[in-house]
């Protein structure tokens, strides 16, 4: 779906250098659903929303968005990933920012201040029993190898689209 069109179409239009999961949601929700990639193709910086010139895609479609309160419980976040991807917020401080490889797990007072969101996809456990989130993070293919440890904020507020109207 178009990462590009949630750019053009949410937010303040003069900057590119951040955003609100909620309005992401909300947006696609009341526009009838995002448009393929190839219909809306990323360019990487933000433009006019064409949200006029192009007709909904009820096949991306989602109902209201819902915010939950996970306050550090990770089996909750794991029971909503296993259904759907869901958006969290996380401490993206330096380190996180130069992530390359392996399971990331920040510092121990990493969390205090979410300022970033990724979306978790799945979870797992790698070979040596650590276990760790899989994650997209819009920085692109060049940022890490998509796992995550589960500090730094992960597992404290979750966003996901519902497929219901309410």
């Amino acid at each position: 779906m178009s990462e590009q069109q949630v750019l053009d179409c949410t937010g303040d239009p003069s900057n590119c250098d951040g955003g609100y999961v909620n309005d992401a949601l909300s947006y696609i929700a009341k526009s009838g659903g995002l448009q393929q990639e190839a219909a809306y193709p990323y360019i990487g910086q933000q433009g006019a929303c064409r949200g006029g010139d192009v007709s909904p895609n009820s096949a991306a479609a989602v109902g209201a968005p819902r915010w939950v309160n996970l306050n550090g419980d990770e089996g909750a976040l794991q029971e909503l990933v296993a259904s759907q991807p869901v958006a969290v917020g996380v401490e993206a401080d330096l380190d996180f920012h130069h992530y390359t490889s392996g399971v990331y797990t920040g510092s121990s007072s990493c969390g205090q201040n979410l300022n970033h969101a990724v979306t978790v996809v799945g979870y797992g456990t790698d070979g040596g029993g650590q276990e760790y989130w899989l994650v997209k993070n819009q920085w692109g293919t060049g940022w890490g190898e998509a796992t995550y440890g589960g500090n730094c904020g992960m597992a404290t507020y979750a966003y996901y689209p519902t497929m219901d109207s309410s």
